[in-house]
């Protein structure tokens, strides 16, 4: 049996099968501010600022630190910025819908406020990015110093 579609905006029924793009695969992504340091650094690399994230009290230790928490917020924010495009990606299959009346279906202001705020996660995760290649190379170039 069918499920009705519910008359409140935005309270369709949902396929429970899990949402996958056209196109993209079903394995899960590194996160994109790691995966940089992983790149930049190479696994050994990687390892290293791991450990040295741990020296505590050390210019080299805390340094790494910055590193690592500047690569973890560039993860939250590209989260953040794929969760919100799924949810516009949602309402537009909304809008879509050849299930739903369309009387019932508003599409006054549907990408303003979206288009708005994906422009915004978006900038946001770019400065994100842009401060880890920054901190990164601060980095970098105290290895080199101390010869580690």
């Amino acid at each position: 049996m069918t499920e009705r579609a519910s008359r409140i905006r935005g309270t369709a029924a949902r396929n429970s099968a899990p949402s996958i793009l056209p196109g993209s695969d079903s394995a899960p992504r590194r996160a994109p501010g790691h995966e940089a340091l992983r790149a930049a650094l190479g696994e050994d690399g990687y390892e290293r600022l791991l450990r040295q994230r741990h020296e505590r009290g050390t210019a080299l230790g805390e340094l790494a630190e910055l590193v690592l928490n500047t690569a973890a917020e560039a993860d939250r924010l590209h989260g953040k910025l794929r969760r919100h495009a799924a949810h516009a990606r949602d309402r537009l299959g909304d809008l879509l819908n050849p299930h739903l009346d369309p009387a019932f279906v508003s599409v006054t202001g549907l990408l303003q406020n979206m288009g708005h705020t994906t422009d915004l996660h978006a900038a946001r995760f770019a400065q994100q990015m842009n401060q880890l290649t920054q901190v990164l190379d601060s980095y970098q170039a105290a290895v080199r110093r101390a010869g580690v």
